[in-house]
This record gives structure tokens, sequence and C-alpha cells, in this order.
């Protein structure tokens, strides 16, 4: 232990007395540190809006629009106008769709944006027998930026919602008027459509009760007067004060006929008013016989006969009219009872505006944050810092000598354990100046989130011991080969520690590999001070990173000497080669 001390202090002497090791020493405390604060501040947030703001996709819409319902329908329009108003993306409104296109190609633009001229037409084509997708075209510039489309995505989704928006917003708009004009024109003391229907129909059965019972009367008359006719040919003055009667109750039913046409189903009263046609013709045609006093009875019998038919004939219409009006009104009073026919009431009598947004997104997700991160940066900070940390170890093996060569001030029976700890303590604390510094530019210049930072630095701490430590046994043991190892397994831990992309989407060999790296439980530590603890993570992540301080006194301490000779041969045959400059 004695001798470990001298060698601490003869290094410590050493580099007082040597300005270009104190210049050395000041380079590699501060070189890790920028390079953490560098790579977390040009990641701070890069998917927020004042970033992506400055990601230029060009728009045009070329639409030209449709009609529906006598409603002028321009959704390219609409789409150009909303995203003026959206900030998410750097929206470039050009003037034609060649000039987006040429814009993509070139380079100008990330991402075009094109509004077909059938796109609206489209829209609405599934009301016609040929249905049409509306096609939005979307070009993206994918060598310009590998990051660059996951952002442009956002204008995809931004057109798209404004699209689906546009089109409930005019749908609903569209059904909600003209439920609310024909409501309106129904029945204004109501307002109800179904209600104002059922009283029309009921109207109508009422008016065909009314023609039935003048047609009975009609019946009676020509049955009376047919008896009168085949009994006595001196009844003269009877059939014809009979047949008068007759011709005024079918004036009256006419006048019924005529004067509730619009009240009644245009069908009804076609067909009625046709009978009613054909039977005054032919009581006319009686009246002017029998006054005449020039017919037969014969044929005066004939007349009424076939009178009498005609009178049959619109008495059976207007009894199947009767029977379809009543189960017309029963089907429209079972309908009024069910809870459908409410829902679609309240529907049309709702704003259009407000149902329309409604149907258009008729979820809204809550979002809880749980250890909720305030920017990208602080999340991306734990995997810059531990990035930052192992390069700070990996230049200082680089830069300074780890074997102890003898020297005055060094004693020459110390052991290789000896020498082994006495010389790791200068790593040992130009690490920590490392750690401490990233750490307090971390926090205090940068300004990211974290919940405990003196646990935070203590984490920091820990990892740049247990780096420093790792890589300077890896030196000590194998020399260049080792370093050669500390950059293998930089490259390695940058790829396959879940740092950028979660773990679970990388490939299956990291996922192999992943829980026996250093990089994953040093950042995981660090995410637990950033964003609040959850148990005994934070001591179980350190807990683990221990286990390579194991690992590390039996490579530098059992290793050295079986590799000690391999490495002399090796740095021998680099000499004779010519490798070594």
């Amino acid at each position: 232990m004695k001798n470990i001390f001298k060698i601490i202090k003869a290094d410590l002497s050493h580099i007082k007395t040597n300005v270009i090791a104190i210049c050395v020493i000041i380079g590699l405390t501060v070189i890790p540190a920028l390079y953490s604060w560098f790579n977390i501040l040009s990641n701070w947030d890069p998917y927020g809006q004042a970033s992506t703001s400055r990601i230029k996709v060009a728009v045009v819409s070329v639409d030209k629009g449709t009609s529906l319902e006598g409603t002028e329908l321009n959704v390219g329009d609409t789409i150009i106008d909303a995203l003026k108003t959206n900030n998410t993306i750097g929206w470039q409104f050009v003037a034609s769709s060649d000039e987006a296109i040429e814009g993509v190609y070139s380079g100008e633009y990330y991402a075009a944006l094109v509004v077909p001229e059938n796109f609206s037409k489209n829209l609405i084509s599934f009301l016609s027998d040929s249905m049409e997708h509306p096609q939005l075209k979307y070009y993206c510039n994918q060598k310009a930026n590998a990051i660059a489309p996951k952002i442009t995505d956002k204008a995809k989704t931004a057109v798209q919602q404004q699209v689906n928006q546009t089109f409930i917003d005019t749908i609903v708009s569209t059904i909600a008027g003209t439920g609310d004009s024909v409501i309106k024109d129904a029945d204004k003391e109501t307002g109800s459509l179904m209600d104002a229907v059922i009283n029309r129909l009921t109207s109508a059965r009422t008016t065909l009760s009314t023609y039935e019972v003048i047609l009975n009367s009609m019946l009676a008359i020509t049955d009376l007067t047919s008896s009168i006719s085949s009994s006595s040919t001196n009844a003269a003055p009877q059939i014809y004060t009979q047949l008068q009667l007759q011709q005024q109750q079918l004036i009256t039913l006419q006048a019924l006929v005529n004067g509730n046409s619009a009240e009644s189903l245009n069908e009804l009263s076609s067909a009625l008013s046709s009978q009613m046609a054909q039977i005054q013709s032919i009581m006319s045609s009686l009246t002017e016989l029998y006054s005449d006093m020039n017919m037969d009875v014969a044929d005066l019998s004939a007349a009424i006969k076939l009178t009498s038919g005609s009178l049959t004939q619109t008495k059976e219409l207007l009894s199947d009219l009767e029977t379809k009006l009543d189960n017309a009104i029963n089907t429209l009073n079972t309908i009024t009872e069910q809870d459908t026919y409410g829902l679609l009431s309240e529907m049309l009598n709702a704003d259009a505006n407000t149902l329309g947004d409604f149907l258009s997104a008729p979820v809204n997700i809550t979002t809880e944050q749980v250890y909720a991160v305030k920017s990208y940066g602080t999340s991306a900070s734990p995997f810059y810092t531990i990035l930052a940390l192992w390069f700070g170890g990996l230049i200082l093996v680089a830069i300074m000598h780890t074997p102890v060569h003898p020297a005055p001030d060094i004693p020459a029976d110390a052991k290789r354990y000896e020498k082994f700890f006495g010389r790791y303590f200068i790593f040992f604390a130009v690490g920590q100046l490392q750690a401490l510094l990233i750490t307090l530019g971390n926090l205090f210049y940068i300004g990211i989130q974290c919940y405990h930072p003196f646990l935070y630095w203590v984490a920091c701490a820990f990892s740049s011991f247990v780096f420093t430590f790792f890589m300077y046994s890896l030196t000590v043991a194998f020399g260049n080969i080792g370093e050669a190892l500390g950059i293998v397994l930089l490259v390695i831990q940058v790829a396959g520690s879940g740092g950028t992309f979660p773990i679970e989407v990388l490939p299956n060999a990291y996922q192999i590999i992943y829980k026996f790296l250093l990089f994953p439980y040093s950042m995981d530590a660090l995410r637990e001070c950033i964003a609040g603890m959850y148990r005994y993570d934070y001591i179980k992540n350190l807990a683990f990173l221990s286990i390579y301080i194991v690992v590390s006194l039996i490579i530098g301490l059992f290793l050295q000497k079986p590799f000690e000779k391999l490495n002399h041969m090796i740095e021998r045959s680099k000499e004779k080669s010519g490798v070594m400059l």
C-alpha cells in the first residue's frame, strides 16, 4: 500500500512540474464534456414546432370542386385555408403541381402534397353508383435526410385530419340542413317531421271516409232506380228525380276529390278523379236520355247497371287505399315510439358544425404522462452523457501511459498490483473531473430536467470510475489491443445499447448481447434521476454495473502477466513491419 501512494505522488509531481502535461489533462477533461453538450443541444427538441416549422413542404390544390344538394364543395381550397393557419410544418403554397414536384426533386422541399382536380368529386362519390376513393398525392425526398421523412409525416397526418373534418362537416351540414328544411315546411307548429307526415296521412284517411259515405248513398240510389225501372215503365218521374239527386251527389264528391288533392297523395287524387269523371259522364247521359223521353226502359236499366258497377269499383278502390293508409299510419306511429327515431330527430335538430366536429373525432384520448420528460434533449441526455464518459476513458488510455517505468522516485521493489493501482489513480482523477464537468454542464448550462441532481452526479461519477477502470485494465493487460477493444465496445454499445431506438426494435443479436453491455445500466441509472425513481431500480443498475469492477480486476491483475510476452512480441512485429511510424 505504501508503494501505491509513492507511485501516485510521483505522477502528481510530474504533472505539476510539466506545463504540457497540465494542458493535456485540461484537454482530456474538457473534450468529453464538449462532446456531451453538443450532442444533447443538437437533439434538444427536433420534433417540436419551432424545429419542424423550418422543414419546407410544398402544398398545391388543383381541385375543381363539386356540388352536394345545392352546396358548392371544394375540399382542396378548404385544405389550403386550414394549412395556412397550421404552423406544425413549414408549408410552402406554390402555384402548380409541377412546381411542387420539381422542388422535391431539386431538394428545395423535403416533401410535397398535391390535391388532384377530382378530389372533391371522388370524396362524395359514395352517394352515387360509381364509388371512387379520393387520392392525395404525396411526394417525399428520402435522399435528403434519414429523419426528415419521419418529420414530414406530420404533414400527411395534418392534411388527412383536415380532409376527414371537411368531409364529415359537409355531409352533416347537408343532411342537417335538408332535415331542418323539411321539418319547417312540413309542420311549422310542431316542428316534428314525423308528426307532420302522420297528420297528413290521417287527413287523407278522413277524406276517404267521406268519399265512402257518399258512394254508399249513390249505390243505394242506383239500386233503387234499378228496382223501379225494372218494375214499371210508368215510374219515369221517380227515375228522373233520383237521377238528378244522384248527379248532385256526384258533383259534391268530385269537388271533394279536387279540393283535397293537395292534401292527399297525388296517386290517390288522380285515381279518384278519373273514376268520378266516368261516373259523372254516365249520369249526364242518363239525365239527357230521360229528359228527351225517347229511350227504351231496357236501355235505361243497362245504363243504371253500368253506373252502379263504376260506383262499386270506386268503392273498392277507396277501401284498398283506406287499408294502405291505416297500415302506413300504424307503421309511423310504431317508429315514433322507438329510441332510434328520437336519436334521428335529435341529430337533425343539432347544430351541424358541432355534430360534424364530434363525428370527425368521436373519441378523445386523455394522456396521463408517467415519469414525464419535458424535452427530447433531456430524454437523449443519458445516452450522450454515458457516451462522453466512455469516450473520455478511451482518450485517457490512448494518450497517457499505463505501464509504470522505472524512475528515481518510484520504488524499485513495487509489486505488479501496486503499480497497477498506483498508476490508475491519475486515470481515476481525470475521469472524475470529466464526470463532474459533464454533470455541472448538463444541469446548469444546458438545463436538463433532473429530480435528483446529487444522485445524478453519483451515477455519472460511478460510471466514469467503472469505464476508466475497465479500459485501463484492458490496456494494462493487452496493450494497444486493449485500446482497440475499447473502440470496438464503443461501436457495439452505440448501436446496441438502446440509447436511441428501443432495444426491442433492434436485431436479435443486439437483444442477446444487450444485457452484457455497460451502457444500459449507466443510462437507466441516469434516467431514474432525471424522471423519477421506481423502487430500487437506481441501486440495482449501479449494482449490475459494479460487476465490471470485478471483471476489470481479473483482467488487469491476472491476465497481465500471461499476455505480457505476447504484447511485447506484437510490439516488436509492428516495429519491424514499419507499421509504427
